[in-house]
């Protein structure tokens, strides 16, 4: 089953990317996924759950008041999603050119008999890397505020936190595959045209990469994981020609 492979995949990123031949690469994505998360956490996410909590206790009309504990509880899952899927776009874009390297070295490790192609140095990658995080902002943006719009919508937004999953499941097979596609000297698009081929295993993916990191503490390792995970089925949607 494609979604269940997805998330399969992303379980053999996190037990190989703690493997000692790949740990050395994970120290600098981890340490700064770290300081941003804190940072997202305490002046964004907490203020907005403060502000919602206030909201909702002042319009909130007083015949649905036996609603606004559950109203509150998805208030906050939804900024609790948001504000992560913020924070990993933030370590995406400063630790970029770790994580291509990261992801170089996992191909090479997972597939030591398959042509490798010669990714370029550390400090030469910074500069494409942080242009190829751009363009993956200017894709992920716009849908992540219409996402946020969306759940400003009264009832709509109980939904809202399904809706969420599904974006970001989506998303993170797009942000982690792509930096082997990039190893590759694949486009951008080629990158989206082959994940959407092979949807329900991208699906499967993200969703594992998403909840992941929405768990304290196991999120410090999501991302360089998330890469891993990301290789491994790029590596998969390479080998079935996908």
């Amino acid at each position: 089953m494609p979604i269940l492979h997805g998330g399969q995949l992303f379980l053999s990123g996190l037990k190989l990317a703690l493997s000692p031949k790949l740990r050395r690469y994970i120290i600098v994505p981890a340490t700064i996924n770290i300081l941003t998360f804190g940072v997202t956490l305490m002046l964004v996410v907490i203020p907005l759950a403060g502000d919602a909590g206030d909201w909702l206790q002042s319009n909130l009309p007083n015949w649905l008041g036996w609603l606004q504990g559950t109203l509150l509880v998805l208030a906050y899952l939804t900024l609790g999603l948001a504000g992560f899927w913020l924070s990993s776009l933030l370590v995406n874009l400063i630790a970029a050119p770790f994580l291509g390297q990261l992801a170089q070295a996992t191909w090479a490790l997972s597939k030591p008999s398959a042509v490798t192609p010669e990714g370029p140095r550390l400090l030469a990658s910074i500069g494409p890397s942080v242009m190829r995080e751009l363009q993956k902002m200017s894709y992920h943006l716009p849908r992540l505020l219409g996402l946020l719009l969306l759940s400003l919508i009264p009832g709509l937004n109980a939904l809202m936190p399904l809706v969420w999953l599904g974006f970001s499941a989506w998303l993170m097979a797009v942000q982690f595959a792509d930096y082997a596609s990039e190893n590759q000297h694949h486009r951008f698009n080629v990158t989206l045209q082959r994940l959407a081929r092979a949807r329900g295993r991208a699906l499967g993916f993200g969703a594992c990469a998403s909840v992941t990191l929405a768990i304290p503490f196991l999120n410090f390792l999501a991302i360089p994981a998330a890469v891993v995970g990301g290789t491994l089925l790029w590596q998969s949607i390479t080998e079935d020609g996908t």
